[in-house]
């Protein structure tokens, strides 16, 4: 993904303001529900290098670096790396300026590779999973999670790209079963996170219980494989 590609530029205006959602009372419980999904997704294995792809500002990279990875940052937009530079604080994370399809690592780098809520923005897919995979050593995890194109916050996302709305209107969305087609290979496993529909109202825990009852499918689904030894 050039630096020059729609799914970069539309962040630039987007960065100062990105985590503002995380403070409000809806976007707290999200991100408490992916992270959680997320421990799941990285159960049993033991913190060491890892390499977010598409770091955005920093929320995941940092919630991996308190867990005890060290962690390199890749993330293309100038604007969003500076915001998560300013995040960072003393935490193990080293920020580079980079693209999904041509990652700056050589081959057998890291002991995890992250994707989250990026592969939307990326020009080629398949080829950003070929590359995370390549910097991965033997035994490795790649993670994938994905805006689920099946869920009522896809149907949202999509209803705001229509509107013209950033950064929506750079985005794809796919369902697990296209993950594993363009990783070319079976998840060895899939965590969901977030069932209920946008416009909930609290409390939250109940009403993502509701929506798991009425079979919505997640916002996030994470994916995850593992590098052959």
């Amino acid at each position: 993904m050039s630096k020059q590609s729609p799914g970069v530029q539309v962040w630039e205006p987007l960065a100062a303001g990105y985590e503002g959602w995380f403070g409000t009372a809806q976007g707290a419980f999200v991100a408490s529900q992916q992270l959680a999904a997320l421990d799941r997704a990285l159960a049993g294995a033991t913190p060491g290098e890892a390499v977010e792809i598409g770091a955005g500002t920093g929320f995941i990279a940092r919630a991996l670096a308190g867990r005890g990875w060290r962690v390199e940052a890749i993330e293309p937009c100038a604007a969003m790396r500076a915001e998560g530079e300013a995040r960072t604080g003393e935490l193990a994370i080293a920020w580079r300026e980079g693209s999904a399809e041509a990652l700056p690592f050589p081959p057998g780098s890291f002991d995890l590779a992250l994707f989250f809520a990026v592969l939307e923005f990326v020009d080629d897919p398949a080829w950003a999973l070929g590359e995370a995979l390549r910097v991965l050593r033997p035994g490795g995890r790649l993670v994938a999670g994905i805006l689920d194109a099946r869920s009522p916050w896809a149907a949202l996302y999509r209803h705001l790209a229509d509107r013209g709305e950033p950064p929506w209107t750079a985005a794809r969305f796919y369902v697990p079963a296209d993950m594993e087609r363009l990783a070319g290979q079976s998840a060895e496993g899939c965590e969901g996170a977030v069932f209920m529909a946008p416009d909930a109202a609290a409390p939250f825990a109940e009403a993502d219980a509701a929506g798991l009852r009425a079979g919505n499918h997640p916002s996030l689904s994470i994916l995850s494989w593992r590098k052959p030894s």
